[in-house]
């Protein structure tokens, strides 16, 4: 290793054909190990020293939102959100510098992902990514200030769930044109409540014990036991090991959009499936499960996203107006 820490950055040190070349290098380990590679390459291809000098520097100094998201896109635990953030980037354009993103500029995107249909929630994700962008120019003091970015007030979100008889209806339409594994996979998911990169991340060798389902690896990055109905069970033991690994997003979005036709659903926008978190959720609350054990059994980062499915527990507000009912007869009594 030709490189080493020193002072703030990193000191390039590269012997190449009995003459010694050194250049300071500012960044972490990666950018050093990068400019020592690219620069071993160019030296070998008779670039003069401080032609590559001038590149190495030029490199480093790169601000570009481009050049920012290659550096921050590791760090995403989940593909949808490094997708996100590349669809963010190539929108703005990769080549624009990270300061000349403003509030206006800002604004501007705003209108464009509005006017395209995206909901507010969708476009605070995308928010969301272009501040991480910002987090790390300013870390890295690319940025002197971050813009101000406003975010969008969301509403309660979608909350389009499957009753028993829908479900079945429409995991034997499934069934009925050939989709088996989906129609397996959906009445684990609405079981579990599972998101589908983590029903496709299942290793039962790994993650089963007795009747408990570990979740390593979520998009919170935390992990969860969900213990499994008996049909749930006996599904993922009839299947492989990885028993929906095979399921790419292509083959579950034309199975679904079969079963969606053949229901009468085509124009139903909110029934995705990602209903089958929500059908799951729906009947925990619907049951009488706390919400605080609901939002654990859904590895819910925080309790407002479960508190989405609170309204459809009503006997708790019958329970509630009942206690209060015997406190008001008992206290007429007494008078």
């Amino acid at each position: 290793m030709s490189f080493r820490m020193r002072n703030k950055g990193y000191q390039l040190d590269i012997h190449h054909n009995e003459k010694r070349y050194r250049t300071q290098i500012l960044g972490d380990k990666h950018d050093a190990a990068m400019a020592d590679a690219f620069a071993k390459k160019e030296l070998k291809l008779g670039t003069p020293w401080n032609e590559i000098q001038n590149q190495i520097n030029v490199s480093r100094h790169d601000t570009s939102i481009g050049a920012i998201y290659s550096k921050v896109k590791a760090s995403y635990t989940d593909r949808h959100g490094q997708q996100t953030c590349f669809n963010v980037v190539q929108q703005v354009g990769p080549n624009m510098k990270i300061s000349d993103v403003d509030e206006e500029r800002i604004d501007l995107l705003i209108e464009k992902w509005r006017s395209a249909g995206n909901s507010n929630g969708t476009c605070n994700r995308k928010l969301a990514a272009l501040s991480k962008l910002f987090t790390y120019a300013m870390k890295r003091k690319l940025l002197k200030s971050k813009p101000q970015i406003e975010w969008l007030k969301e509403g309660a979100g979608k909350t389009r769930y499957m009753k028993p008889e829908e479900e079945l209806l429409f995991c034997n339409l499934l069934k009925s044109g050939g989709h088996n594994d989906l129609a397996d996979m959906i009445v684990v998911a609405c079981d579990t409540g599972l998101r589908k990169s983590e029903l496709k991340r299942i290793d039962l060798k790994l993650d089963l014990n007795d009747n408990r389902l570990t979740c390593q690896a979520t998009k919170n990055d935390t992990i969860r036991t969900i213990t499994l109905t008996k049909r749930s069970l006996a599904i993922l033991k009839r299947r492989d090991n990885r028993s929906f690994i095979n399921m790419s997003d292509e083959l579950m979005r034309s199975a679904w959009n079969y079963g969606k036709i053949k229901a009468g659903l085509e124009y139903d926008k909110e029934f995705t499936f990602h209903c089958t978190r929500h059908t799951c959720a729906s009947r925990l609350v619907q049951s009488g499960i706390p919400i605080l054990v609901v939002q654990q059994w859904l590895g819910h980062k925080t309790i407002k996203m479960t508190l989405r499915y609170s309204h459809l527990a009503p006997r708790n507000f019958e329970e509630a107006k009942n206690v209060l009912e015997e406190i008001v007869v008992t206290k007429a009594v007494t008078v």
